[in-house]
């Protein structure tokens, strides 16, 4: 049977009206790299701090990862609450997902107070398990979450049932006061109110060089007293970071809007951002025109070093897997799209000043929206205020497993494999 394809387009890149590229020197107190979540985030936290702030974007502000993603506004991303327990301690933990946290309470005060239009939909997150390990898990990240405070809830597999009509899952944990977004619609609303506020923003500007305090694109040099560097994936094109950043490649489906009947039988209750807790995990949720979000990789495809259309492969695995979860469902699929997502080798972000250019601060691999957002507030609270409660945590220069001249001898492809694998 031949396999139809669904169209290879990202389904909400409509393309708002571009700010000018930059076409002529300028001297700012701030230049920000990337008009995804975390540059726009740290523009509006300089510009707060009465910063002049100039921000350059080499496609359209939410043209890369934040704009491709499924728009989970929650805590939990690549990593939990129990691994930063493991990394650190539960106290250290509590810290850091109190700071994750505040991200996304960055995200929902700006579309509650500014009114943004960008698909917001409050739902619950629910992580499930599909085995009994995994379950086991997800039962330890409620205790650890439901001692600190979180508000959370674990479900059997009895009760996993009453909120997804699937009879696949053994039960998970959820994380509450977690909504979803259209991520790229969020950049282009805060994109035009940071302009009214006074920050410049130049699209279509690709930084080429970056040389002490001057970066230079295509047309012009910007002179900046600090700069923030927030290319994501593309951070070692500027040639910097260029062992410690790699990608990651996933895809994202979305369908045409389903009956109720058909959503009634994914959420029997109410709408909640899913996932399962799989090396390489699928998710889905709806958006507030009742489509549905399908999204997952594979290990074959996780590491790919360019983006990869018209995957039947990918197609197929999704496919099957909400054919499994919840059979009879007959849902047409209208896009599909790949994202790579910058990466680190212990899957924590990169976030800090540069060893030998202090005005230089980095922020790359944020896997997950708030943490972003979060970062990107933070990196002006470094840069202007010098907080540094949590440089240790996510330091660009923190060591790895795999390094230097193994990683040279291995490859970056493997040494990053290698190394997300044996940090999960």
């Amino acid at each position: 049977m031949k396999i139809v394809m669904p169209q290879d387009q990202v389904f909400w890149s409509l393309k708002y009206p571009l700010a000018p590229a930059c076409r002529e020197n300028i001297t700012t107190d701030v230049a920000i790299i990337g008009g995804g979540m975390a540059g726009l985030a740290a523009a509006q936290a300089f510009r707060k701090h009465g910063k002049k702030v100039v921000l350059l974007e080499q496609n359209y502000c939410g043209a890369g990862a934040t704009g491709k993603s499924s728009g989970f506004i929650t805590p939990n991303a690549e990593l939990s609450f129990t691994d930063f327990s493991k990394r650190y301690n539960p106290e250290k933990a509590h810290q850091i997902w109190d700071f994750i946290t505040s991200g996304v309470t960055d995200i929902r005060n700006n579309i509650q107070q500014a009114n943004f239009h960008c698909d917001y939909v409050p739902q619950d997150t629910l992580m499930v398990a599909n085995n009994y390990s995994a379950l086991k898990k997800l039962e330890i990240e409620y205790h650890n979450l439901a001692k600190f405070g979180y508000q959370t809830n674990f479900y059997n597999q009895a009760t996993v049932q009453q909120y997804l009509g699937s009879k696949s899952y053994l039960g998970g944990v959820s994380y509450e006061q977690t909504f979803s977004i259209n991520g790229y619609l969020y950049c282009q609303a805060l994109k035009q109110q940071l302009q009214k506020f006074g920050v410049t923003i130049f699209e279509e500007t690709m930084v080429t060089k970056l040389s002490d305090h001057v970066l230079t694109t295509p047309h012009a040099q910007i002179t900046a007293d600090y700069i923030v560097v927030c290319t994501d994936r593309f951070m070692p094109e500027l040639n910097l970071l260029n062992q410690a950043v790699y990608h990651a490649q996933t895809f994202l489906m979305i369908s045409e809007p389903l009956t109720a009947n058909q959503a009634q039988t994914i959420f029997p209750k109410e709408k909640l951002l899913v996932w399962d807790s799989d090396l390489v995990y699928s998710y889905f949720r709806l958006t507030s025109d009742q489509r549905l979000l399908l999204g997952g990789s594979s290990l074959l495809k996780t590491y790919a070093t360019n983006p990869e259309h018209d995957s039947k492969f990918m197609y197929k695995k999704l496919t099957n897997y909400l054919a499994t979860k919840f059979p009879g469902l007959n849902i047409q699929f209208k896009q599909m799209w790949p994202g790579l997502i910058g990466l680190s080798k212990d899957i924590a972000p990169l976030a800090g000043r540069d060893q030998n250019r202090p005005f230089l601060y980095y922020i790359t691999a944020s896997a997950g929206l708030p943490i972003a957002a979060a970062l990107g507030r933070y990196s002006a609270e470094n840069l202007l205020t010098n907080n540094t409660d949590l440089d240790d945590y996510f330091s660009p220069y923190r060591p790895c497993l795999i390094n230097g001249p193994l990683q040279s001898l291995l490859g970056t492809k493997l040494s990053f494999a290698l190394s997300n694998m044996l940090c999960r």
